[in-house]
């Protein structure tokens, strides 16, 4: 599925409570840099990271799909300094950020962005956050292939516009990894960004975000069920109807670029 414009009234209120996606609207002319200098819970816990307009869908959306509990083991892949990390600790959740911090060469963004986020995404700014809201997120600074978690470990695992960034070998290595440390009868939340001024949509190959991936080769064989998802708006499925997706674009959710966001859900049996 792909996130729409009109958003359920529940995702309104869940990102009113939490100020997602980039902290209270009274704050939100206050550079990010500063916040932090000042960090005050007051400014919620989504007010130290950028944001694509589409996470206005994705966060309440992985939220509410996945359901998690008081005690639930949840890992957050490339979780990086975003508030649903910390949201989820406050709700009881045990959490993990699994983030490496700084791209290496073979996936370098060549956005300036890059340098940007990578400033400020750091143990010390991580730490900060978890001491302004009283929380105590877990952030290990490696790739997750390189994390010695065990096998089974995670009742819920969240991958929000991460892989889009990577290249399409890692990102299903990734992907492996990730199928590998959730626990039977847990649940896989994945968000993807679909570019379209990127192949087979547009004519780059990648741009200074990303590029588009297959999801169905993504998924294909990790043992994992698809519990929420449409096919029909998932690139490299075989249902993917790309006439259709132009015809929805008026309803589509779109960032400040030319992108919208795929939604998924996976389980474990």
């Amino acid at each position: 599925m792909i996130g729409r414009r009109k958003l359920l009234p529940e995702y309104l209120d869940w990102n009113r409570t939490w100020g997602a996606p980039e902290g209270y609207p009274e704050i939100r002319t206050i550079p990010m840099g500063t916040r932090l200098k000042s960090a005050d819970r007051r400014m919620g816990p989504f007010a130290f990271q950028r944001q694509s307009r589409t996470r206005v869908f994705e966060y309440p959306w992985a939220y509410f799909t996945a359901r998690p509990e008081r005690g639930t083991r949840v890992l957050d892949v490339g979780g990086g300094l975003a508030g649903f990390q910390f949201v989820l600790d406050l709700e009881g959740c045990q959490v993990t950020n699994a983030d490496p911090l700084a791209l290496d060469d073979d996936n370098q963004w060549t956005l300036e962005a890059s340098t940007y986020l990578s400033l400020l995404m750091t143990e010390a700014n991580h730490e900060l956050i978890n001491s302004t809201f009283g929380t105590n997120v877990t952030l290990v600074t490696k790739k997750l292939q390189d994390c010695d978690f065990a096998d089974g470990s995670f009742d819920r695992i969240f991958c929000l516009s991460v892989l889009e960034h990577l290249h399409a070998t890692e990102a299903r290595t990734v992907a492996e990894h990730m199928a590998r440390l959730l626990a039977p009868g847990g649940t896989l939340l994945l968000t993807v960004d679909l570019f379209f001024d990127v192949q087979p949509l547009g004519r780059l190959t990648r741009n200074a975000w990303g590029g588009n991936l297959d999801i169905a080769a993504l998924t294909d064989g990790l043992g994992l069920e698809m519990v929420v998802g449409e096919p029909r708006e998932l690139l490299g499925f075989d249902e993917f109807d790309l006439d259709h997706v132009v015809e929805q674009f008026p309803e589509l959710l779109s960032g400040q670029y030319p992108v919208v966001s795929q939604a998924l859900a996976l389980r474990k049996s």
